[in-house]
């Protein structure tokens, strides 16, 4: 059967992409990974069944595919080659005030994880249960409507996670050297973690989780301190949403074991929530009113950035439905992960550049608008996005009225 205009143009600008990612696979590693990434991108799906799928023709049994599949994410390393790709694409994004959200989350699986290797029992933040699962760890470029992942790890069970932040915190500083602001939840607010930002020199954002730690020698928590500290109105703004927000800041010392170390605590109001941060090497402690000031807004602008990689998350898992793999090995766990990220990377950052293959796919979306989202959650989902944009356009003018037919129209009086 023929490829229409839509699927040409992703064939072509997805075997480029494979190009750059893979040049290194051999003719039959190639072609299987090519196989996977093109029913990833096609179908948003990862159960090897759907996959198999797109291959059937019917000189095969469906099982023999399926198995040919699984052998694939098994036999083949598609990871690699995709962290280098994501890393080397994503550190030239990175400017002096660029922010670069770091965040753990996981694959889990609502129905347990037996016969899956290595998964174990832990918290799913998401849904608020205990579930079997992997960790996760990223860190993603926060850069246009959609944040550019620079890494996407998948951690063997629930364990291990504080060290691989670590590892993953020193080897970002080493690519972006002094450009970029980190910016961490409060899953990352522990003595070791703080104190390791605070020696690194960098500046460092990071939500406080304890508020009842002593950061200003009076005893006090920081709630309580932070409601008299000097303040200012700051506009917050990322590339997805603006929001008016009161920012505070005062000077205080993280207690790390023995010794005390300088911080900034800003805390930022909107929307009637109160956030606290830490601002690790934003000011030097004889810094000047102004400079806490500017450093505070920065740091409260920083944070609010992050939710970018929350909604990178989300993207991963609902577009891509990564959870409802159920292959036994963690390898092709891991290789799905990668070829998933990979595809979240083609259709936020790559296809749209693709400027003549886009251009061909916006024109081939407007002219089959009514087909595309006629079904009831398209329909909700972009008219909601059109109601987030500042200045639709919209050529003035009624709507052409449809012809009526033939056989509707009335004969004339005396024929």
């Amino acid at each position: 059967m023929a490829e229409s205009i839509p699927q040409k143009a992703v064939t072509r600008t997805a075997d480029k992409l494979l190009g750059e990612v893979y040049p290194g696979l051999g003719a039959v590693p190639r072609a299987a990974c090519r196989a996977l990434f093109l029913a990833v991108v096609r179908t948003g799906r990862t159960l090897v069944r759907d996959i198999a799928r797109t291959m059937y023709d019917g000189s095969v049994r469906m099982k023999g595919l399926q198995e040919k599949v699984s052998g694939w994410l098994e036999r083949y390393d598609f990871l690699s080659a995709a962290a280098r790709w994501l890393w080397r694409e994503g550190v030239p994004l990175v400017s002096r005030d660029t922010f670069i959200a770091l965040d753990s989350s996981d694959i889990s699986k609502e129905f347990g994880g037996s016969g899956m290797e290595g998964m174990e029992m832990g918290y799913d933040a998401s849904r608020g249960v205990t579930a079997m699962g992997h960790n996760v760890l990223c860190a993603a470029v926060v850069t246009r409507r959609r944040a550019m992942p620079l890494c996407m790890r998948l951690l063997r069970g629930r364990h291990g996670l504080p060290d691989a932040e670590t590892r993953l915190y020193d080897e970002l500083l080493d690519a972006v050297g002094d450009n970029g602001i980190p910016v961490e939840d409060r899953g990352f607010d522990n003595e070791e973690n703080v104190a390791h930002a605070c020696r690194s020199g960098h500046r460092t954002v990071i939500r406080v989780s304890r508020l009842d730690r002593d950061v200003f020698g009076t005893g006090r928590p920081i709630d309580a301190e932070m409601s008299a500290a000097p303040g200012r109105r700051v506009r917050l703004s990322s590339p997805t949403r603006r929001a008016e927000s009161t920012v505070r800041w005062r000077a205080g010392h993280f207690p790390c074991g023995e010794s005390h170390r300088p911080v900034l605590v800003v805390s930022s109001t909107f929307n009637g929530t109160t956030l606290y941060l830490y601002a690790l090497n934003f000011a030097a402690e004889t810094a000047g009113p102004a400079d806490m000031s500017d450093a505070a807004a920065l740091a409260a602008n920083a944070y609010f950035n992050r939710w970018s990689v929350e909604v990178f998350f989300q993207d991963v898992k609902q577009c891509f439905r990564v959870e409802d793999a159920r292959v036994r090995t963690f390898r092709r766990l891991e290789n799905l992960l990668a070829l998933c990220t990979l595809a979240y990377a083609y259709f936020a950052h790559v296809l749209p550049n693709c400027s003549e293959e886009s251009a061909r796919l916006m024109k081939c979306m407007k002219e089959n608008l009514g087909e595309i989202v006629s079904a009831f959650r398209p329909y909700v989902a972009n008219i909601r996005e059109l109601l987030d944009i500042d200045r639709p356009r919209f050529i003035s003018g009624r709507p052409r009225k449809k012809p009526p037919d033939d056989n509707l129209l009335l004969p004339l009086p005396g024929l």
